[in-house]
């Protein structure tokens, strides 16, 4: 392939942006109207899915934008440490709305938002980490990290109240929850760091790992919901066969191979 086809095919494929406002906006209202339909009946806890993959999605475009400064090793920092955060201010919120337990998902992403803003805070000036957005950016992946908690509890086990997330706590599958959450927010951009990562498609994985997780989540589910958790899980495979096409669809778009390897065709002089 010429460099000129290259170029050509570069610019064929050029990004166009999805505004990161947009995404937070997103990230906030999709999960939060999954969250409150999927807690409504247990047959409608597949909507809590919905939920699980646009927060991820929120997550994994936090990371991307303060992972493109360069922090290298620190983004699985910065990932433990939202998520961390995230599921302290899911507790807090859940207690606090004990009495009034609809505001749970509300005051848990306030919680969030507001510790992460404070992590933020502290990385950029305490720490002296220079890099623009950290305040932003961590604010933004411990509201999704929240809310991907909160709907990975409502999709397991049909509610987001104390009880049930003590349920998960007992079991054991909070600490999944975690893990699955922090590595699905983290994977997306390491998948697709270099100097060709593009927006569009480091975003379009993320939906593919928020599906992977409702699979998961499917499975939980039928421990505490039963049969109704099937919808889950086939609901999740088909999201993430679609989204997954779509990633694998994208990369093959957006290569380019060019003979540039170690040992040249022809020997330059």
């Amino acid at each position: 392939m010429t460099v000129s086809s290259c170029n050509a095919k570069a610019e064929a494929v050029e990004e166009k942006k999805i505004s990161n406002n947009l995404i937070m906006a997103l990230g906030i209202v999709v999960p939060l109207i999954g969250i409150y339909l999927a807690s409504t009946n247990s047959l409608f806890a597949f909507l809590g899915g919905i939920a699980i993959i646009f927060a991820t999605l929120w997550g994994a475009n936090g990371v991307r934008t303060v992972a493109k400064y360069g922090i290298g090793t620190g983004v699985p920092s910065v990932g433990m440490v939202a998520l961390g955060a995230a599921v302290a201010a899911v507790v807090v919120g859940i207690y606090f709305a004990s009495k009034t337990v609809l505001l749970a998902p509300v005051l848990a992403l306030i919680f969030a938002l507001l510790t992460g803003l404070l992590i933020g805070l502290s990385a950029r000036y305490i720490l002296k980490m220079n890099i623009p957005v950290m305040v932003r950016s961590m604010t933004e992946i411990c509201g999704a990290g929240s809310l991907l908690i909160l709907a990975h509890v409502t999709t397991i086990t049909g509610s987001f109240d104390l009880l049930h997330l003590k349920s998960l706590s007992e079991t054991g599958i909070v600490l999944l929850v975690f893990i699955i959450g922090a590595l699905s927010i983290l994977h997306p951009y390491n998948a697709c760091l270099g100097a060709d990562e593009r927006q569009g498609r480091t975003l379009k994985l993320s939906l593919a790992t928020g599906s992977a997780q409702v699979i998961l989540a499917g499975i939980a589910s039928l421990y505490f919901i039963g049969l109704p958790g099937m919808l889950t899980l086939l609901f999740g495979a088909l999201a993430w066969f679609v989204t997954y096409s779509m990633f694998v669809r994208t990369s093959f778009e957006e290569g380019i191979v060019m003979n540039t390897g170690l040992i040249p065709e022809v020997e330059h002089k």
